[in-house]
Order: structure tokens, then sequence, then C-alpha cells
């Protein structure tokens, strides 16, 4: 790494943003669409704790201005907001992460619809 371009160098920490970016986001999905089994509440505050987390928030101030890190800023609005109930930042939050442009551009892995044609 000693002996890269700079430039270089800005290439593989903005590939390595992006993908501490869709690692989130697919995380996130996953947790919303798979975890039946977890009350809202606990969704909520593991959401709070991936997306305010230093890995996630550091990619997020280093990344450009794509649909990825768009897309996890307004995640991190969502669960800001405290005067929502928790069932209503799910909600938003699946509205949010269910975009179709979003689900191609992270892979339709964590899709809820995953499987239907």
């Amino acid at each position: 790494m000693r002996h890269c371009s700079p430039e270089f160098r800005v290439r593989l920490c903005l590939m390595s943003c992006d993908r501490v970016i869709a690692d989130a986001i697919q995380a996130a999905q996953h947790l919303l669409w798979h975890r039946y089994d977890l009350p809202d509440a606990i969704k909520v505050v593991r959401l709070r704790k991936l997306v305010l987390s230093r890995t996630v928030q550091s990619a997020l101030q280093r990344s450009s201005d794509t649909l990825l890190p768009f897309m996890l800023h307004a995640v991190e609005l969502v669960i800001a907001d405290q005067s929502r109930t928790d069932r209503e930042m799910i909600r938003q939050l699946r509205d949010i992460l269910n975009n179709p442009q979003l689900t191609q551009a992270v892979g339709p892995q964590n899709s809820p619809f995953r499987g239907w044609h």
C-alpha cells in the first residue's frame, strides 16, 4: 500500500466505505424482515447501534453522494426521531429499505419478497 498512488488509495477507501455501507444496509434489512421473534423496541435499539457505530459513521463521512449512503442517512434520520413510536419507525424503515434500486444495489438476498415472481 505504501507504493500505491494517492488516487488508488482514495478509490480503495471509497470502495471500502461502500462495502461497509452496503453491509450495514443488508444487516438492517435482515433485522427488519427476517427477525420476527424480536420486539420492535429491540429492533430499533439494534438499528441505532448499527447505524451509529463508529465504523458506519466513518464510512458515511468518507463516502460519496450515491444511493447507498443516501439511504443509510435516511435510516439514520428515522431512528433519531424520538417522537415516533417504535412501530412507526419500523414501518418507515421498511419503506426506505424496500426501495427497488436499493435492493438491486445491495443484492436481493434480504428482500422481503425474495422468491416471489
